[in-house]
């Protein structure tokens, strides 16, 4: 008989162990946490946030809307410098003129109330007073 046989037969066969021998098994996916391993409170992951910028759905949605709002405000500014469309011509006041004069002989297509409106709109006068010298833009047609 070959000792591989020999040592199967001779062996005590396993049979149930005693009660001391069995010790009760821990789980492996929980461990013990020391303080060193623990997370942080709120107020130190807050602290540690504190350098971060997060900007949350509405936050980035009013920065946009303002963004566009000033690019909006910018774009329309530079169209109102541009002046009106269309030529324009300048005319310097001479001594005695008025601006209804002006207006009659520069724009007589327009009635003369709106040809008034338009050479002050163009110069920016909130009255009707012009002195002599000074230049006025009539705008075109």
């Amino acid at each position: 008989m070959s000792t591989a046989i020999a040592h199967d037969i001779l062996s005590p066969l396993p049979g149930p162990r005693p009660v001391a021998d069995v010790a009760p098994r821990r789980p492996t996916h929980l461990r013990l946490v020391g303080e060193d391993d623990r997370r942080p409170s709120r107020a130190v992951r807050r602290r540690l946030r504190a350098g971060r910028l997060h900007l949350t759905r509405r936050g980035r949605l009013a920065v946009t809307a303002t963004t566009g709002l000033v690019l909006a405000a910018v774009i329309w500014s530079m169209v109102g410098l541009l002046g009106p469309a269309g030529a324009s011509t300048s005319v310097t006041v001479e001594r005695g003129e008025t601006l209804s004069q002006i207006a009659s002989e520069q724009l007589p297509e327009l009635p003369l109330s709106r040809a008034v409106t338009a050479i002050q709109r163009a110069n920016s006068l909130s009255t009707t007073s012009i002195a002599a010298g000074q230049e006025l833009v009539i705008p075109g047609r």
